[in-house]
């Protein structure tokens, strides 16, 4: 295997040895040339790859993983990690949930040697701010690894609550976000969150336990993990894999049906191996079945009635739910219509342009069959 690239010095500068003068007002206008000039450009997605190539979470973005308990959130995330240190990259794990013993036992079981681990891995359980002591041990670590690509930072929640910092409330979430999460993330690496959503599926929203401030603070991506069926020794387990976010705009384009990115499998081995598949969503029924009518429908109600949730509209316009679904999915990912949260969980609908398309035969699900 070869050995990694290690770099004599930290890939950021800090504030008191760049040059810069820390009293500047952050209001300061900033410099467009280096966008303009195509220097600095949005990034794609770098890591957590499907098996067509597709890659999911961004780098030197804070991005997530929510779901509930055994949701196989943290398994995902070691197949990401195993496809990064395959690669030769450095990872870091930030664990607040779980013990090195089940990390290493889980990579390992995907196929990770012990050579890869001591060279690229770095796995820490911390019990305490995130201060300069800290960043020292880390900036070690990148100084002998490399670069880090990912950075998996799992248990949020629990995080927080060793920092005094209440996950409901918005600016501790903030507070949060803007310190260890945002200093890995300038390392250039991916940063994934791990967090519970609550039990109840209706009243959760699209982010996890707390603020919507969990969703609304990620610059990169964040998945949802809805569990299958379960995993376990001797088992197969499956997770359905939605996007709850997507800022950068590169991710949501290869969604399925339902906002489905991804299906994640885990087969378990007598031997104790575990052979991971992150698939595209499996292509539905429908195939390329596309509303067109129920589409300018909604669009037209929508327009109309701004901030209606999904329930209304179903009440409003006529036609098969599955159908209607289907095309609010459609305006939605198209661009016609914008979601936001609303109370108790809602998705509200605006309208940010009108849809309109000649009806077509594929219009077989219209309101006739309803």
């Amino acid at each position: 295997m070869t050995a990694p690239v290690t770099e004599a010095a930290p890939p950021w500068e800090p504030l008191e040895e760049s040059g810069a003068v820390a009293s500047l007002s952050s209001w300061e206008v900033v410099d467009l040339r280096p966008v303009l000039a195509g220097q600095r450009v949005t990034p794609e997605p770098t890591v957590f790859e499907r098996s067509d190539g597709v890659r999911l979470y961004y780098p030197g973005r804070i991005n997530a993983a929510f779901g509930e308990t055994e949701a196989l959130k943290s398994w995902g995330m070691a197949v990401a990690a195993q496809q990064e240190l395959s690669a030769g990259h450095h990872v870091v794990l930030v664990d607040f949930e779980d013990t090195p013993e089940s990390a290493v036992e889980r990579l390992r079981a995907l196929g990770a040697d012990p050579e890869e681990l001591a060279q690229l891995f770095t796995y820490v359980r911390p019990d305490g701010r995130f201060d300069d002591l800290a960043r020292a041990v880390i900036e070690a670590e990148i100084a002998k690894k490399g670069r880090p690509t990912l950075a998996v930072i799992d248990g949020v929640t629990e995080a927080m609550a060793q920092l005094g910092l209440d996950p409901v409330k918005g600016p501790d979430v903030a507070a949060y976000y803007g310190g260890c999460p945002r200093w890995l993330a300038n390392t250039g690496a991916a940063v994934v969150l791990v967090d519970h959503v609550t039990k109840s599926a209706e009243g959760r929203g699209r982010w996890a336990i707390g603020s919507e401030r969990k969703l609304s603070g990620l610059d990169g991506s964040a998945l949802l993990f809805d569990l299958v069926s379960p995993f376990g020794r001797g088992r197969t387990g499956r997770a359905k894999i939605t996007v709850s976010k997507d800022r950068c705009g590169h991710v949501r384009q290869h969604e399925g049906g339902g906002r489905s990115i991804a299906t994640l499998e885990l087969k378990s081995w007598p031997d104790g191996g575990v052979t991971a598949h992150l698939d595209p969503p499996p292509v539905t029924s429908t195939g390329s079945f596309r509303p067109t009518h129920l589409m300018g429908k909604l669009s037209v109600a929508i327009r109309e009635n701004p901030g209606l949730s999904t329930r209304a509209l179903r009440s409003v316009v006529s036609g098969k739910n599955d159908a209607k679904d289907l095309a609010l999915e459609l305006l939605v990912n198209e661009g016609f219509v914008a979601v936001e949260p609303g109370p108790r969980g809602a998705r509200l609908h605006r309208s940010v342009r009108a849809f309109s398309a000649d009806q077509t035969q594929d219009e077989d699900m219209d309101d006739d069959q309803s």
